[in-house]
C-alpha cells in the first residue's frame, strides 16, 4: 500500500502540464533501441504496480529542452512525454524524459506541434513496449491495464482549462495513487475521484 503523500485536488491544479529521480539518468543512444536490463518482473493480477521511478518535466537536467522539432518545452508542455518516461523506467527501460524526448524526435515521433504520435514507443523500444490506445475512459479499463501489469497514462484538465496527463500506480477505495510529472513529492499522490474526471486514457505494457 502507498503511504499517503498529499490529495490532487483541484486547488492543486492551477499551473500548467509540467525528480524525484529514483534510478539514475542515463545518457543512452538515441540511435539504438532503449535497453532493458533484467529487473523483477511486473506483477500481473493486481491492482497496484510497482513505483520505481519518479521524474518532473521541470527537472533543470531537461526543462529547457524542446519537444521535437516544436517551440514548447518539457517544462511547459512535457507532462505526456514525461510520464511516458516513467512508465518505460518502471517497465525496466534506462531512461528518463531527456532521453526518450530524443529519441522520439529521432524516430519522427512528434507532430510539428510538439505531440506525441503513439506509435512511438513502439519504435525506440524496438517493439519490446507499446501504447495501447482506448477509445473510452472507463475503470474497466484502467483496472484492465493495471491487472495486465501496463501503466495507465491518463489525460484530465487543469482549471486553466490546460490539458494535463499523469501516470496511475494504484486504484484503491480511495481513488487512484499516481506520480504527476508537475509535482516533487516522495509518495505518489492520491487522486479522489472516479474514473469520470478523466479524458482519456492510454496504457504504456510490455509487448506480449
Amino acid at each position: 500500500m502507498f503511504r499517503f503523500g498529499m490529495i490532487i485536488s483541484a486547488a492543486l491544479l492551477l499551473i500548467s502540464c509540467g525528480s524525484t529521480p529514483l534510478p539514475p539518468a542515463p545518457g543512452g543512444n538515441s540511435s539504438a533501441g532503449i535497453a532493458r536490463p533484467n529487473m523483477t518482473p511486473i506483477p500481473k493480477g493486481v491492482l497496484t504496480l510497482p513505483d520505481r521511478a519518479a521524474f518532473q518535466q521541470k527537472d533543470k537536467r531537461w526543462g529547457h529542452e524542446r519537444l521535437g522539432n516544436s517551440s514548447d518545452t518539457m517544462a511547459s508542455d512535457g507532462c505526456l512525454v514525461t510520464a511516458a518516461s516513467m512508465a518505460l523506467a518502471n517497465l525496466g527501460f534506462a531512461t528518463n524524459p531527456s532521453d526518450l524526448n530524443a529519441r522520439l524526435t529521432k524516430a519522427d515521433s512528434f507532430t510539428p506541434r510538439g505531440w506525441l504520435i503513439w506509435d512511438g514507443i513502439r519504435k525506440v523500444t524496438d517493439g519490446r513496449a507499446q501504447a495501447h490506445f482506448y477509445d473510452d475512459v472507463s475503470e474497466d479499463i484502467i483496472n484492465s491495464c493495471l491487472i495486465k501489469g501496463h501503466y495507465p497514462l491518463v489525460q484530465f484538465y487543469l482549471p486553466n482549462g490546460r490539458s494535463h496527463w499523469a501516470m496511475i500506480l494504484s486504484r484503491t477505495q480511495q481513488g487512484y495513487f499516481m506520480r504527476d510529472p508537475l509535482r516533487d513529492y516522495k509518495s505518489p499522490l492520491l487522486f479522489p475521484r472516479s474514473s469520470e474526471a478523466f479524458k482519456a486514457v492510454r496504457c504504456i505494457g510490455i509487448k506480449a
